[in-house]
């Protein structure tokens, strides 16, 4: 319980009780990070049920402010210092100094722009029930990337994570999200295999440019993950669609 609560702690902004950090419980908790998605997608979810008596657009701005004073933005600072550093042009070392700047650039304040766009439209296309699902893959990428890529910082949260996200964390981080979508729309599995696929492909792209991965980088693919999920799932829906009226026809 102590991981737990340290880990949701970490990835959330809920009030929990304050549990001093140990590496041998934060290590302990890495597990739990897709169980603490599962945990914010059924707020989400819940929040969601405002579209009983709310326009769909205006529940779609409250399901995005939630969802970022839910993360504190976490992953949200990966994706822009991420952004900053690899589409700058420069050398790896260049480019990993500039990700570590707190300073945010161009290319974070776009890709920023980006990602709160990209949720204002496609969250007004989709089914709510993609909203349990969708932290659970975001929670999942990171660990994914870090079973498949070399973490090239020497020190921080982030090498303690990358270092343990193997084992029963893996299988977690796998798993779960496909049972989930068993249980709620088998389409789902696919929007999932897309969105852990990217991950993958993403990571690679990190060991070819900066040589790994760092804790911006799995911010990076949290976010990335959950917008090709997203995406995936409004794609998906739409064949669908077609094929059923082409049947019916």
């Amino acid at each position: 319980m102590r991981s737990f609560l340290l880990m949701l702690s970490f990835f959330t902004r809920l009030p929990v009780k304050h549990i001093a950090y140990e590496e041998k419980t934060y290590i302990r908790g890495i597990k739990y990070a897709p169980v603490i998605g599962l945990l914010m997608g059924l707020i989400l979810y819940g929040l969601s049920f405002l579209s009983l008596i709310l326009d769909r657009p205006v529940v779609t701005i409250i399901l995005i402010f939630s969802y970022i004073i839910l993360t504190g933005a976490l992953h949200l600072d990966g994706l822009a210092d991420t952004c900053d550093g690899v589409f700058s042009g420069r050398s790896r070392e260049r480019i990993l100094e500039i990700m570590r700047d707190s300073q945010t650039g161009a290319y974070g304040v776009i890709s920023i722009g980006l990602w709160f766009v990209f949720y204002v439209v496609l969250l007004n296309y989709v089914p709510y029930q993609a909203l349990i699902i969708l932290p659970v893959v975001g929670k999942s990428a990171p660990i994914i990337s870090a079973s498949v890529g070399h973490y090239i910082r020497q020190e921080g949260l982030g090498k303690v994570f990358a270092e343990h996200a193997k084992g029963p964390a893996l299988v977690v981080a796998i798993l779960l999200p496909l049972l989930i979508s068993l249980l709620l729309n088998l389409y789902f599995i696919g929007a999932v295999g897309l969105a852990f696929l990217a991950v993958l492909v993403a990571t690679k792209q990190f060991e070819r440019t900066i040589g790994g991965i760092t804790g911006d980088t799995m911010g990076f693919v949290c976010e990335l993950s959950q917008m090709v999920f997203i995406f995936a799932v409004y794609m998906i829906n739409i064949i669908t669609n077609i094929i059923i009226n082409i049947i019916i026809i």
